[in-house]
């Protein structure tokens, strides 16, 4: 069961995709300057929709967490597969 939602903001690009259409999930944020999304702290009880929304993410950086705190989306293959198709 979903439990939290987060980003990891370092594979995050900005593109906006999440904050625009699920505000009540995520927001912009600046670190460093750079725009990445936030997670705002919101939740959904629709875990359909929210598999939906975090594999729209382009980089896979929004994560999907139990309550035990472990993400279970993306999984570590999909991981993988991203981070081997950005390594050039």
């Amino acid at each position: 069961m979903i439990k939290k939602i987060d980003v990891h903001q370092p594979s995050c690009i900005g593109c906006g995709t999440c904050w625009v259409t699920n505000p009540e999930l995520f927001c912009e944020d600046r670190p460093n300057g750079e725009l990445k999304a936030a997670a705002t702290g919101g939740m959904l009880d629709d875990e359909a929709r929210l598999r939906i929304i975090a594999d729209g993410c382009p980089t896979l950086s929004i994560q999907l967490m139990n309550g035990d705190g472990e993400i279970i989306f993306p999984t570590a293959e999909q991981l993988a597969a991203r981070d081997h198709a950005a390594d050039w």
